[in-house]
């Protein structure tokens, strides 16, 4: 093959240039390729052992069916809570932190906010003209206190002496007395509350600390800010855990086993992630107007909602005998999938694949025929550029 058809071929047939055969296995086998009219192609013993062309014997397994559904990962609701303020104030960040951003992660016990506590000047005249009050209360106090106790003092010793003056009146005079000195104490403490609520203008901080590890997703308010009690300051979500949303059509919801757990995969990852069952959504899909599937997800990646996925659900009926197909062995034709069996004696034919079904590591096809065939497991792709090769070639 020289460089023009190299070029020819890639760019009639969009073959990347990854899988051409390098022009030394070409020189190796070209001439003696023929393509034959049943789609098969013939190689000689040197032109295999050359291309390394391998095949082996299909095995069988048990298939349990698949339905295939598309959705979305969502929030876990569970796993997001607000860090609000707990009384009105003005936020401060912590002394050497910023102010947390979109996407910082935060620590259990940590703290990057904290509150001063402000008192409205409405409620600073309410209070000074309480503590007014309550320091007349006290003065009162103190001098019905001082008249009780030499009351019961005066009461007795005329009971000790005997003089007209009897128990009684003595228990009377001591349970005046008491009252007064709690109604005193009652006053102080008033008075202490009071004066500490008006210093809190500019008094202690009172540090918001985490309660939770998580992400921070929204940004409530900025150090300087004044917030009333109960505002809302940074939002945080832990995304350790995610919802898979995937959507059943009306025509399929008595199809699928709803309680089985399912495979997920997120568009653009590899590997597939095992979801629990949870529950139904409360709406039905847009889309399909069928019922829309919620499964728990434990995420131990850099996973986050919005992306899409793909789900493999368990249907309800029989599980089958159905034939592996190796992934290495198929290969992608005209927007469909082949496989080249081989026939022995160097004959290599193609077969479409009817309605393979992905699993792990391949295809399964109920087609058992194949069981008792050798199909290529390496090599696959060369054999198809042989053959493309080979065709361009005639029809030029």
């Amino acid at each position: 093959m020289n460089v023009t058809h190299s070029h020819t071929l890639r760019r009639w047939w969009n073959i990347p240039r990854s899988i051409l055969l390098s022009e030394a296995i070409l020189a190796a086998t070209a001439g003696a390729v023929a393509a034959a009219p049943s789609g098969s192609i013939h190689l000689t013993a040197a032109q295999e052992k050359a291309l390394n062309i391998q095949s082996v014997h299909l095995k069988t397994q048990i298939i349990h069916p698949m339905l295939t559904l598309y959705g979305e990962l969502r929030k876990n609701p569970d796993s997001i809570w607000t860090v609000s303020s707990p009384l009105a104030g003005v936020v401060l960040n912590m002394p050497g932190k910023r102010w947390p951003q979109l996407g910082t992660a935060v620590v259990r016990g940590s703290s990057m906010a904290r509150i001063q506590p402000m008192v409205s000047t409405s409620l600073q005249i309410t209070l000074a003209l309480e503590l007014t009050k309550v320091k007349a209360d006290l003065t009162a106090a103190k001098v019905t206190q001082s008249t009780t106790t030499a009351a019961f003092s005066r009461a007795k010793t005329l009971y000790a002496q005997n003089n007209a003056v009897s128990l009684e009146q003595v228990q009377t005079a001591q349970a005046a007395m008491a009252a007064a000195d709690a109604r005193v104490r009652a006053d102080v403490q008033s008075i202490a509350a009071i004066s500490q609520q008006l210093k809190t203008k500019s008094g202690a901080i009172l540090p918001l600390p985490f309660l939770h590890n998580g992400t921070v997703t929204d940004i409530l308010a900025f150090p300087g800010q004044a917030v009333a009690a109960d505002q809302g300051l940074l939002k945080i979500e832990d995304f350790h855990t995610l919802l898979a949303s995937v959507a059943l059509p009306a025509s399929n919801s008595g199809t699928v086993a709803l309680r089985t757990a399912v495979r997920v995969q997120v568009l653009g990852r590899k590997h597939w992630i095992t979801a629990k069952p949870l529950t139904v959504a409360a709406r039905a899909d847009r889309q399909t107007r069928g019922l829309s599937m919620l499964y728990l997800i434990n995420n131990a990646g850099a996973l986050r909602p919005g992306m899409a996925i793909t789900a493999k659900v368990p249907e309800t009926r029989q599980a089958v005998a159905m034939v592996i197909i190796p992934r290495s062995a198929v290969v992608w034709w005209q927007g469909e999938q082949w496989i080249y069996i081989a026939r022995g004696g160097g004959v290599f034919a193609m077969r479409e694949l009817i309605d393979p079904k992905s699993v792990p590591g391949g295809y399964a096809i109920s087609d058992l025929s194949l069981r008792a065939a050798r199909i290529v497991s390496h090599g696959a792709q060369l054999l198809l550029t042989m053959q493309l090769s080979s065709t361009l070639k005639k029809s030029g």
